[in-house]
Parts: structure tokens; sequence; C-alpha cells
């Protein structure tokens, strides 16, 4: 048994790198030194010096694989985040004795193998299993789980999980079940995983075990994930290669692929690691996220796995947020994609989906990035539309209303086909609507009067109704591929228009506003009125056409607006500011409404 140490890790850390440092300088005088002492010969004083260069060389370095070693092994035994002192006491006094250890246990491991390859009997692996018993409470010092590794051998390490597999887990042929991996983590896979982790996560193991991954079992490598917490770096490899591996190229194709889940589980417990994988490999993210793979794994409980997994990486201010932010756009566009079975595929619907849940969930700090992406883009085509109609003066796009990088690589395509995924699932749906009304109503337009208040109050506010016109614009398109009833469909449809006008008080001073529940009233009456206009449409009730029905329901909701300021004793927009009016306050909405009525059919 080693020493009882505390060591504050910051502060350790500091002390290696100015040991590095000197030995820098010491490495570059050196040789300079030593050609000055040559070319002096018996001139040159101080001999004595150049050994105690020597000397203080080799204890900097002595000393910093020292102190990292006592570093890497005390954070693994106590893994915590808080800052100053950690204590407790060593496996070992030093690494050589630490070595030593190893080699000796990974010796018997080896024999009590050999034995049970000869046998291959209940009793011989139970030998095995003891003579693994050893490891407990050693594998968090790095040396030691370097050296016992490095004894073992990726061929022989390999070995005991495939057998622990036959002997503890002989049903499961493409992955461990949890309570497969639960006993996994508790036995032997788990002390061999946690002394991979304690190697690998140190720098300490050589090449030969990183290509393990590209050559080891899917059910080994997502065993060794799931026994014991791996490195960010090295649950991203083992990720990358897995989903690159062909899909039927398991042993046991047709099997539930208890792998996905395992990899998910995973994920979930390193949101960090999750987050940046999202973003930087979006077609393995892709293949994680992919319809079919969630429908063909044959584990309904892997979209509940990957949804803890999203939840934790896009949580809002999770992570760093440049980083986060390419995830959500990779998850985007991997949902939304043109070929996307998540809506409109021969996989049907996903109406109970936990993804589509969390995605709503977490989805409201970006919807300002992709209200500005539809309202951009909607701006540039009637700008183009009427610079090719020969306008004089075409409409010059807003000024600030153009999302920043990297959300203006995001088609708004992509994004209403996403909220369409989303959309599909009832409660998410809810949860996307709400999400909405929350976004508009922060905004506040009531700041910027849009009538007589100068051009910057009207620039302002129709630069938010814009933005406000278009996320309702990508919520009506995307509801074209939710399959609804046709009163569920009214209801969401009427509810998102009136997102834009869902505030409408706002515009009215303090003293004349309509209280909550007068205003509650008047938007349900609106409500209640675009809903009769939809479902007639829907019903075929109505001779009128998608274009016509449409435009109905925006001059109905912007008539609530202007009757609650007549209500409330204010001044009437003329004629020519109620024409501003419209078409600020929906914005680009018409078009997504006649779009939204038109696929949905009457």
């Amino acid at each position: 048994m080693g020493e009882f140490v505390g060591i504050d890790p910051l502060g350790a850390d500091k002390l290696i790198r100015q040991m590095e440092m000197g030995k820098d300088v010491l490495g570059r005088t050196r040789p300079g030194l030593e050609a000055a002492i040559a070319e002096a010969g018996a001139d040159w004083a101080g001999r004595a010096g150049v050994t105690a260069m020597h000397r203080t060389w080799a204890f900097f370095h002595e000393s910093q694989q020292d102190l990292k070693w006592r570093v890497d092994t005390l954070k693994r035994m106590v893994p915590t985040q808080q800052k100053g002192m950690l204590t407790a006491t060593m496996p070992f006094s030093n690494r050589t004795e630490a070595a030593q250890a190893a080699k000796k246990d990974a010796a018997a491991i080896t024999e009590a193998l050999k034995r049970h390859d000869e046998h291959l009997s209940g009793q011989s692996w139970a030998e095995v299993e003891k003579a693994a018993a050893a490891l407990n409470g050693r594998v968090v010092d790095p040396a030691y789980a370097a050296a016992l590794l490095a004894a073992l051998g990726p061929t022989r390490f390999q070995k005991l999980f495939r057998d622990w597999m036959n002997n503890r887990a002989a049903g499961d042929r493409r992955g461990l079940t949890p309570e497969s991996a639960k006993r996994a983590s508790d036995g032997l896979p788990g002390l061999l995983a946690k002394a991979f982790a304690s190697a690998e996560s140190s720098g300490r193991l050589g090449t030969e075990w990183q290509k393990m991954v590209e050559t080891a079992p899917s059910d080994i490598l997502t065993a060794l994930v799931t026994s014991a917490p791996q490195s960010s770096a090295f649950l991203t490899k083992v990720a990358t290669n897995l989903l690159n591996r062909p899909p039927n190229s398991d042993a046991f194709p047709t099997d539930p692929n208890w792998n996905l889940y395992n990899l998910a589980k995973a994920f979930a417990a390193n949101p960090e690691a999750f987050q940046r994988f999202l973003a930087e490999h979006p077609k393995e993210a892709g293949t994680m996220l992919d319809a079919y793979t969630i429908r063909s794994s044959g584990v309904p409980a892997y979209e509940q796995a990957l949804a803890e997994a999203l939840d934790g990486a896009l949580k809002p201010n999770f992570g760093v947020d440049e980083i986060r932010e390419r995830a959500w756009i990779n998850v985007i566009n991997s949902i939304g994609s043109e070929h996307s079975l998540w809506i409109g595929g021969s996989l049907g619907t996903f109406p109970n989906s936990p993804v589509s849940r969390v995605l709503a969930k977490n989805i409201g700090p970006i919807l300002d990035k992709l209200a500005r992406g539809q309202a951009d883009q909607a701006a540039r085509d009637a700008y183009e539309t009427a610079k090719a109609k020969k306008a004089k003066y075409p409409p010059v796009p807003l000024p600030y209303l153009a999302p920043r990088a990297p959300w203006n690589t995001l088609e708004p395509a992509v994004t209403a086909r996403f909220f369409g995924a989303l959309a599909q699932d009832p409660v998410a749906s809810e949860t996307l609507r709400k999400a909405g009304t929350q976004y508009v109503e922060e905004m506040d337009m009531g700041r910027f009067p849009p009538f007589g208040a100068g051009d910057y109050n009207a620039a302002a506010f129709r630069n938010y109704a814009e933005r406000a016109g278009a996320l309702a614009s990508l919520m009506l398109s995307g509801s074209a591929y939710a399959e609804w009833s046709d009163d569920q469909y009214a209801e969401w449809l009427a509810g998102n228009i009136l997102m834009p006008v869902d505030f409408m008080d706002q515009f009215v001073p303090v003293a004349g506003k309509i209280p909550g529940t007068g205003k509650a009233k008047v938007l349900d009456e609106v409500k209640d009125r675009l809903k009769k206009i939809i479902t007639d449409y829907l019903d075929g009730k109505t001779p009128a056409t998608a274009e016509t029905v449409a435009a109905d329901l925006v001059n109905a909701q912007v008539d609530a607006m202007i009757d609650s300021l007549r209500a409330n004793g204010q001044s009437l927009p003329t004629t020519l500011e109620q024409d501003d009016l419209r078409k600020a306050a929906m914005g680009r909405m018409l078009g997504a409404v006649t779009g939204a009525l038109k696929v949905r059919g009457g």
C-alpha cells in the first residue's frame, strides 16, 4: 500500500509545466555550453556546473513523471470537480512497484485463462474471475493499468471480454442487454474497462491499442465504453468506427442491436463528448438519428437512450456555445433532410417520440436563429422576384435581419421539415408552439410603435414582425407533414397564425390595456373563428380556394388587433397604416398558410 497523499491538481499541473520550461531552457543551453567548454579546453572554469546541469534536467524529468503519476492516480481515485487539495491513500508507493504488481496479476490471469481453455467449465471460468479480482482497487493507478494491459495485450484483453460474455451473457449476441451490462460493470469487464480508462486517458497506451478500435467486434467495444467511463476522445473513436461499419457486419445482424443502445447510453453519461460528436461528425451523428436506424434497431429503448443523450448535449447553456450551435445545426440537417424518413416516409410517423420531445424542450434559445433564416430567405426571394419583374425599387431586405454564421448555412426548407418531424408528436408540437409564443412575447414589439413614431421605430417593429411571422411560417410549413385529425390540424394552424399577434395589446398604453382575462377571452374568440374557417375548408363546406382561405385568415387576425385598439379607445390606424400592419404583423406568413392548406387539402 502506498502512502497517504494530498495534492492540489491545479498547482501540481502548474509545477509540471514550470519544470517542462526549465528542461527546455536546459536542453537549449546545454549543446552550446558543451561546445564552448570543448573549445576553451583547460581554460574553462567551473566544469562541475555541466554535471549539475545534467542532474537538474534529470531531476526535473523524474519529478515530472512521478508527480504526473500521482496526480493522474489521485484524479481517478477522487472523481470530483472541486478545486483545491485532494487526498487519498495511493495503491502503490511508486510507479515501479505498481508495474511489478501489474505484471504479477496479469500472469495470474493469463495462467487461469490458459487452464480455462483446457477445461471450458464453470469452475475453470470462476478461477479466471478470481484471479481478475486482484485488480479491484488497483486499476485506478495509471502506471499499474498500463503495465497490466501491456502484459495482457489487445488479443488476450478482448478474449477476456468474449469469454465473460460466453459464460455470463450467452444470449446477448449483438451487444449486452441492460441487465448484462450491469453485471459486466460489477465484474471482470468492469475491472478491465477501468484499467483501460486509466491507461488510455493518461496517454500510457501504445498504438496497438488504438488500432484495436478498428478490428474489435462491436459488442466488445460497446461493452468497453459502457462498463466504465472512457475518455471523450476514445468514446468518439469507438462511435465513429462502429457507425461506419456495414449494417450487416455483425455476426447476428437480425438480432436486437443493443450495441446502438449501449453507445447512446455511453454518450448520455458523457454529454460533453456527445455535444462535440454531434458538431464534428455529422455523417455518423446522422446515422444515430436516422429514422430507419431507430425503427430497425429492434430495441425500442434505443430511442429513449438517444433522447437522454440529446437532452444532455443540447440543453441551453451547456458546454461551449459554438460547439452546441453546430451540434444543433447537424441535428436539424439530419432530421429535416430532403430524404428524411422522419417525415413522409414508409416508416410512418413518430407520434410518441422521446427524441422529438427532448428537441422541442430545448429548442427555445435557437428559435431566433431559425426565424432569422426564414425571414432573410423570404426577404431575398421577394427582392429577386421584384427585380425579375423589372421593379424600379425592389424591396431591399431589412438590415440586421440575416442570421450570423454558422446559422446562415441552414436552409429554411430543412428547418420546416425538422419542425414537421417534431410536430408528429402531440406533446412535442405543443411544446414547440409554446416556445414560439414565448419567443415572440419576449421580443416586446410594443417598444416600437408601428405608426407615426419615426423611421427607426417603424423599422424596428417591422424587423421583429418579420421574425415573428417567419417563425410562424416555419411552423406552418412543417405542420403539413404532421398526420393529425382535421380538428387537431385546425387547432395547430390557428394557434400559429395568432402567434405574431398574441401580444396585440402591447401596442396599447398601459392605462388602456385589456386585463389578462379579457385579452385571453378575445384571443380565444378569434382563434375559434380561425378554426372554423380552416375546418370549413378542410371539410369541403366552402368553395373557397386555399389562397382565398389563407387571405381570410390573415385578415381575421389583423382585424382582431385593430378591434383591440378600438375597444381601448385608441386612435385607429389609417387605411395605409392598416395595410402596412397586415403586411408587417404577418411577415411572410400568407404564403406559408396557403401552402399548408394546399398540402392538407380541402
